[in-house]
């Protein structure tokens, strides 16, 4: 273990975007810390304001400062993620391991089932849920998290059915260990680094997921801020007041540049093919 975290710290970009993340958490975990104002402040003698000392990103047509509402906006967004894809590697993992290691009728309902999902876009079949139930935190957290479902089912079917065949489950199974267990004890902690890389690598998808239905209005509600509702509630000033939309997209790449940085860091670490 301590191999591998030095091999994952040894690399620059890791560490840069390791720290960029952790700042970004910080933010998103204690937004009163780092916002000067409310999200809901109004002050209308700095209406459309340019970036400033006293306004960092600027304030938009209600005289709300940009910088608040990012953060706040960035605390909806992680939780929304974050959430969702919690959700989804529950939810697949439990689904891959019964697929990969009951086969049979299990494997062809499952996989099948999935593939009737990945038939459909990402982000349509999400834009579909919401709007069939509403843009609510907990509606868009399990309907991103329905989308991401498949891939980690797929994902840890595949893993399944190669650790399923190895000495030590069939040991298990001489020894009279259930099915249960040699699932939860042999096989599910086997397959913890493939989890690993496959949660960070769609995190970074979830948030984007997250900030397109904020931009096309079918995130959490107004007034609420979210980073994908900022930029969307900018377009309209894009010309006359660009800061509006520029910093809250500036904020979601990068957080989604740190998120695809370190999933190829880890990938590049936990991967046995790579070792």
């Amino acid at each position: 273990m301590n191999r591998t975290v030095r091999k994952f710290l040894k690399n620059p970009f890791n560490m840069i975007f390791l720290l960029i993340l952790i700042s970004v958490l910080m933010v998103a975990v204690f937004p009163d810390l780092f916002a000067r104002y409310g999200p809901y402040s109004m002050d209308y003698d700095a209406v459309l304001e340019g970036p400033s000392l006293k306004h960092l990103f600027g304030t938009d047509q209600f005289g709300r400062d940009i910088f608040s509402r990012c953060v706040f906006g960035l605390q909806k967004s992680v939780i929304i993620a974050f959430s969702s894809i919690l959700f989804a590697s529950v939810i697949g993992t439990v689904l891959g391991l019964i697929a990969g290691y009951y086969g049979g009728v299990w494997d062809l309902i499952i996989m099948r089932i999935c593939d009737g999902f990945f038939a459909f876009p990402s982000l349509i079949l999400a834009l579909f849920i919401v709007a069939l139930f509403g843009s609510s935190l907990l509606n868009l957290i399990i309907a991103i998290g329905i989308v991401y479902v498949p891939i980690f089912a797929r994902t840890v079917r595949g893993a399944t059915l190669s650790v399923r065949e190895s000495l030590f489950v069939k040991a298990s199974k001489v020894i009279g260990k259930s099915n249960f267990k040699i699932m939860l004890t042999d096989v599910l902690l086997n397959l913890s680094s493939v989890l690993i890389v496959t949660f960070t690598t769609n995190l970074s998808t979830a948030f984007l997921t997250e900030a397109s239905l904020g931009f096309l209005g079918l995130s959490v509600p107004p007034p609420e801020p979210t980073l994908g509702g900022l930029v969307g509630q900018g377009t309209a000033f894009l010309l006359s007041a660009p800061w509006i939309t520029l910093f809250p997209g500036f904020v979601i790449a990068v957080v989604v540049l740190s998120l695809n940085i370190l999933g190829d860091g880890l990938r590049d670490v936990l991967d046995p093919k790579n070792r």
